[in-house]
């Protein structure tokens, strides 16, 4: 066995920790913090072909890793559902930690329902406008363009346009779908500057998250000095399995559009408006229709109205923002905030102090931009 493995190594996503120890046979342990497991040990570990191989889970979700020293970090993928995904781990100790297994259950805050999505929508349809929490919301709009860009042919999109017209915006759109698409499994890496979230993508099949593809939009659009944000989309649970971030942006014209670059997507209503995602949210509680743009396309495989429809009716029962909208900004930071819109009546009584502190339950007030 390649010596270099042995130690403690992490990655973000799940809050994974690998301990392996040198040892014959090789003995791992690994925790994840998103789900209470503390130092379990993987079903088998063994080397092939050149790797470190470690298989986790039951038969129908058995996750097979295959990790190789590489650089100082520990790289590869593993395989899951006939889906091969890369990781990356980064070693935090040379000595493994070998403490006992434990599972300690994630503290629940909101659990789960039976009632249905829509019913649960529309039970929590209203917010609370009586006060307000000083929802500040600062932009900074311009700046220098990564060189990075011109790999992707950046200024051939936006040739002959600026900023006062509509459809610069839904050529930033192209441009990031045309060269960067959507895979949830991935995270989008440690930085979230343009630079790094394309650097992100060139290592993962061009692909990243929707967090990644959101923040890469929007800070294109501000990058060209119109306003936009990416804004997290979350369902009634939490914590929870599955959120959504699109973009929130203030065309030039003054009307605001989500834009979703998962999908090539922004929508209509039946009068031909383009719709915000407070708008999108009034139209699925009152069962209106929506309408999409002829190139809504998801990684090649068309577009499934009634699919996103009903992911759409889960993830806007709340919405999360930052207070400061610059390129690399995404949450909490000495000069941020990151707020939560809530519906007026969700049960919020077991939540963190700290959390409920950025509470807020005025959309009229989140919205403002």
């Amino acid at each position: 066995m390649d010596k270099r493995l042995i130690g403690k190594w992490y990655k973000e996503e799940m809050g994974e920790t690998i301990n392996i120890f040198d040892e014959t046979p090789l003995r791992m342990k690994m925790t994840f913090t998103s789900t209470g497991y503390y130092n379990a040990e993987p079903n088998c570990v063994y080397e092939k072909d050149g790797y470190l191989c470690y298989e986790i889970n039951d038969d129908y979700y058995r996750m097979v890793y295959h990790v190789k020293y590489s650089d100082g970090n520990l790289e590869g993928f593993y395989i899951q559902h006939g889906i091969t995904t890369p990781v990356k781990y980064v070693k935090i100790d040379d000595i493994p930690e070998d403490a006992p297994f434990k599972y300690t259950p994630v503290e629940v805050y909101v659990s789960n329902t039976d009632k249905t999505r829509n019913e649960i929508l529309k039970q929590y349809a209203e917010y609370d406008r009586n006060n307000e929490y000083g929802c500040a919301n600062e932009f900074v709009l311009g700046g220098d363009i990564p060189s990075i860009l011109e790999k992707y042919n950046y200024s051939e999109y936006i040739k002959g346009l600026d900023n006062t017209g509509d459809e610069i915006v839904f050529k930033l759109l192209d441009f990031v779908c045309d060269h960067f698409g959507h895979n949830g499994y991935i995270g989008l890496g440690q930085g979230k500057k343009i630079t790094d979230i394309i650097e992100f993508c060139e290592k993962n099949d061009n692909k990243s998250n929707c967090r990644g593809l959101a923040i890469l939009l929007a800070s294109l659009i501000r990058l060209n000095r119109i306003k936009a944000q990416h804004v997290t989309c979350m369902p009634y649970e939490d914590p929870f399995e599955d959120c959504h971030v699109v973009v929130d942006c203030l065309l030039p014209s003054g009307k605001r559009i989500m834009l979703d670059p998962a999908w090539r997507l922004y929508l209509k209503d039946k009068e031909g408006e383009y719709v915000s995602l407070a708008r999108l949210r009034e139209l699925l509680l009152s069962d209106e229709p929506i309408f999409e743009n002829p190139t809504a396309d998801y990684n090649g495989t068309g577009f499934e109205k009634e699919f996103y429809r009903d992911y759409m009716i889960k993830n806007t029962f709340r919405f999360a923002r930052c207070t400061l909208n610059k390129d690399g900004i995404d949450g909490r930071t000495v000069n941020s905030r990151y707020i939560e819109l809530i519906p007026k009546g969700y049960l919020t009584k077991k939540f963190p102090e700290a959390r409920k502190a950025e509470f807020v339950y005025n959309d009229i007030e989140f919205w403002k931009m």
